[in-house]
């Protein structure tokens, strides 16, 4: 396979007749909007985007009471969303700790899945993380050779002006998000705060859209319904950004600029003279739950 520079990945993800190979990294149970992601890369057109395996990312906060436990608890959600979705993937357990230095990386079956489906693969091989960067960045330092075989779309970190970048996916996981941006593997950020955040629904939405299509849609509206409440509540599907990114391109402004530095206090800093990566800096929230909801609603 022939190394491609960044502003070709960048053509061929807009490319939408070009079938992208993809594997999914994702902490299911962390939040509710990880469902809905994992759910489209099951249903979606698979002529287009490929979804050849899963694997459980680790997580903690008030839904685990550690990396581990997150990890298991997101392994059963991986199964439950398939069985829902009547889809079945290989499915890899992750990491069970985060990564403590940039050097030595946490073994995991997900890991070694990363490794295998790269060495394998003959076009390049996009890899959706949308939570802990651990697994993968534990495959690119565990065997280097991959980082000219695969591309990362990773929701992390915040926008780049913003004050830090203290978000839940970076800063749990910091020494492995330093491997993200430094070791010049080809990266899209999509940005949380500042970006992403648009990426909101109520519940009136939800059940309007999705209530009472099918026992999926029922079972997405429940989470979520379940998750928060109060007047004007709504919630953020964070996670679809991801998926949306090959799916629906046109949805996401993506633009070529200098990966920055990640500080190990949660800050970014800037050289010019780095390594280029992709980053999405504006993204069309109708456009995206619109091409979502019609795909859930309709199976």
């Amino acid at each position: 396979m022939a190394k491609i520079n960044i502003r070709e990945l960048l053509s061929q993800v807009r490319n939408t007749g070009i079938k992208k190979r993809l594997i999914l990294d994702t902490d299911a149970y962390n939040e509710v909007d990880d469902q809905f992601a994992l759910a489209w890369a099951l249903l979606c057109d698979q002529s287009k985007v490929e979804l050849l395996s899963v694997n459980a990312a680790p997580f903690h906060n008030n839904r685990s009471n550690g990396p581990e436990d997150g990890m298991e608890k997101s392994y059963s959600e991986i199964l439950n969303i398939m069985k829902l979705t009547g889809q079945n993937r290989p499915v890899y357990k992750g990491s069970r700790e985060y990564m403590k230095s940039v050097s030595v990386p946490v073994e995991s079956e997900a890991a070694d899945n990363i490794i295998r489906t790269a060495r394998e693969s003959e076009d390049i091989l996009y890899v959706a993380a949308i939570g802990a960067i651990t697994n993968v960045a534990s495959a690119i330092v565990k065997a280097p050779d991959i980082i000219d075989k695969i591309a990362i779309i990773w929701l992390g970190g915040t926008a780049h002006n913003w004050p830090h970048t203290k978000e839940f996916n970076l800063i749990q996981d910091i020494f492995a998000s330093k491997v993200i941006f430094d070791s010049g593997v080809h990266l899209l950020q999509l940005p949380c705060a500042g970006v992403v955040d648009h990426l909101a629904t109520t519940i009136p939405e939800l059940k309007y859209y999705l209530g009472g299509k099918n026992p999926l849609c029922d079972y997405l509206v429940n989470i979520v319904d379940g998750y928060g409440g109060g007047m004007c509540w709504s919630k953020v599907i964070w996670d679809i950004s991801a998926i949306a990114a090959l799916i629906c391109p046109n949805s996401e402004d993506i633009v070529i600029k200098p990966a920055p530095i990640v500080t190990l206090d949660g800050t970014y800093s800037f050289d010019d003279g780095r390594h280029d990566m992709l980053y999405c800096r504006a993204l069309n929230r109708d456009m995206i739950f619109a091409h979502l909801f019609t795909l859930l609603a309709g199976i």
